[in-house]
């Protein structure tokens, strides 16, 4: 009996200890930077970009396109936009 009352209450305390930690992780989700919103997309040949807002900032991603369709090799291009 003792044992079963000893387990019960350590399984309580995992229970507790992981809604504990799932609050914490919801919580810190409000840090999370705004998401990235494309806003055009250009192709040519067997590339992609695309022009995306995230917040205040703007920016391009390149990919390379394969005969399927798929999108591979995406990186981030230097861009200063003008005013």
């Amino acid at each position: 009996m003792n044992q079963r009352l000893a387990r019960s209450r350590a399984l309580r305390g995992r229970q507790a200890a992981f809604a504990l930690g799932a609050v914490c992780i919801a919580l810190l989700g409000g840090c999370t930077p705004p998401a990235k919103v494309v806003t055009k997309i250009t192709s040519a040949r067997d590339q992609m970009k695309f022009l995306y807002a995230q917040g205040e900032e703007q920016g391009v991603i390149k990919c390379q396109v394969a005969p399927d369709g798929a999108l591979s090799q995406c990186r981030n291009m230097g861009v200063q936009v003008e005013e």
